[in-house]
């Protein structure tokens, strides 16, 4: 069995933290790509190039930082490029215990909020992504990108190795 570095989910999350989702037409878009209760479907190579294991919406009940989870990510202030990988370390902790989502940048003093910081590899704060677990490629197809804007609107695509 590979080590689960070795997999690659595709994330499709909201354009901005506050941003909803529409539960029934995400199902919706799911029984149009025939997804099985399991998350499976032998259609699934229509919607990402090569396919995936399964699909599904998570759903945590809060908003999360889905990011890259096998090692870390630099981060830098959108501003002035400072590295903020240890100020946005402290901050992403305080948040969880309650604090704002925000940190001032050490090099330009300015305060901003986290989704703001440019992470390397991309990451997003978000309440919902849909997983596309252990795809084949990086690629939805154009048809997917659409059918997924019209149930979800703006959206970011996120990639993770678990």
């Amino acid at each position: 069995m590979p080590h689960a570095s070795h997999r690659l989910d595709l994330l499709v999350v909201a354009s901005q933290p506050s941003q909803m989702v529409d539960e029934e037409r995400v199902k919706a878009l799911f029984h149009g790509w025939n997804v099985n209760e399991l998350g499976q479907s032998d259609h699934l190579d229509q919607v990402i190039e090569g396919g995936c294991a399964r699909v599904w919406l998570d759903r945590p009940g809060r908003t999360i930082l889905y990011a890259n989870l096998s090692g870390g990510f630099r981060a830098q202030c959108a501003g002035c490029g400072h590295n903020l990988a240890g100020p946005f370390g402290v901050a992403y902790r305080a948040w969880k215990l309650g604090a704002s989502r925000s940190l001032v940048c050490p090099g330009c003093g300015s305060d901003q909020p986290l989704e703001t910081v440019v992470l390397k590899p991309p990451g997003a704060f978000s309440p919902w992504a849909i997983v596309f677990s252990d795809v084949e490629s990086t690629t939805l197809n154009v048809e997917a990108q659409q059918e997924i804007e019209a149930a979800v609107g703006d959206y970011r695509v996120i990639l993770r190795r678990p």
